[in-house]
């Protein structure tokens, strides 16, 4: 049995970890409302040029012409070169969420004859380079707060790879925030090429777009592709808000399991010791009973 010093040190130990990870819980709290109120104020002009192209599609589409879009690509056929942009954290300790990326992550590459990673985030970076997997090593960003700089970064080396040839379609595997307690859904979308059919305005507002008169200098294919990069450092970005969020959030949680533990731990040693020093003094009360009890028959 533990003696009243071991468990008294053991409730230190557990008391400095309680702070710790109260201190972690309330910085994640915070890095996530500030990465929320970023995404939230850069989101109108991301849906505006949505838009804007879905207006240039509904001039003329089927004269239209880019790299970047294909007609609908059937998504249960396997195979093909793919590259995955793949988010996780840069360190643990945030409960489920960097395996759930890495499962969704595995399973889109099991689907293609060749896929390459691209890693943002240490965390997936150590795992898939340690498991043998076709990683990208000149490709290297960490999962700090992010940014549109960081974003846009990121989009100007997989479209420089993606013209080069390296593949043939990109991925993004990340994790999709849904707010409240839950530490979100690992999910992925197709970068580009992008399916033609989901910038066509349909009805009323294809009506509407298509009897506006454009003019696109130098020609509507340059424009197209030019607003194509803009609209995927969006789409970038918001991949990287919502695994961000994400992050912060599941973190949170595992802190707030952990300082539950802690006090349930803490309750329990306390307990302990209360017993022990009971038993003890109960011990010291029997003994000097005794030899009360003795002195006074020696005495008669």
């Amino acid at each position: 049995m533990a003696s009243t010093k071991e468990i008294k040190n053991r409730i230190k130990s557990v008391g400095d970890t309680q702070k710790i990870t109260n201190a972690m819980y309330l910085i994640s709290s915070t890095k996530m409302r500030k990465a929320r109120r970023d995404a939230e104020s850069s989101k109108p002009y991301f849906q505006l040029l949505r838009r804007e192209i879905r207006r240039m599609f509904a001039v003329g589409p089927d004269l239209i012409r880019s790299r970047y879009y294909d007609e609908a690509v059937d998504e249960n056929v396997r195979g093909g070169r793919n590259g995955i942009l793949v988010i996780t954290a840069d360190k643990g300790l945030a409960g489920s969420y960097n395996q759930s990326v890495i499962r969704e992550t595995l399973a889109l590459a099991d689907r293609s004859d060749e896929a390459t990673l691209y890693i943002v985030g240490d965390y997936g970076w150590r795992f898939f380079r340690s498991h043998g997997s076709k990683v990208d090593e000149t490709f290297e960003h960490s999962m700090l707060q992010p940014t549109l700089a960081t974003a846009r970064e990121i989009t100007n080396e997989l479209l420089e790879r993606f013209d080069r040839g390296d593949f043939d379609r990109l991925y993004v595997c990340y994790t999709e925030y849904q707010g409240g307690m839950s530490a979100g859904e690992a999910t992925y979308d197709r970068l580009i090429p992008f399916d033609r059919d989901d910038f066509v305005p349909e009805g009323d507002e294809k009506d509407k777009d298509a009897s506006t008169v454009f003019e696109f200098e130098p020609d509507v294919e340059t424009v197209l592709e030019r607003s194509i990069q803009s609209y995927l450092v969006g789409y970038i970005y918001s991949a990287l808000v919502n695994s961000y969020s994400s992050e912060q959030n599941a973190r949170m949680m595992a802190m707030d399991a952990a300082n539950d533990n802690a006090s349930e731990l803490l309750a329990s040693l306390e307990l302990e010791y209360n017993h022990l020093r009971q038993n003890a003094i109960t011990q010291e009360i029997t003994e000097i009973s005794s030899g009360a009890r003795s002195l006074k028959k020696k005495k008669k």
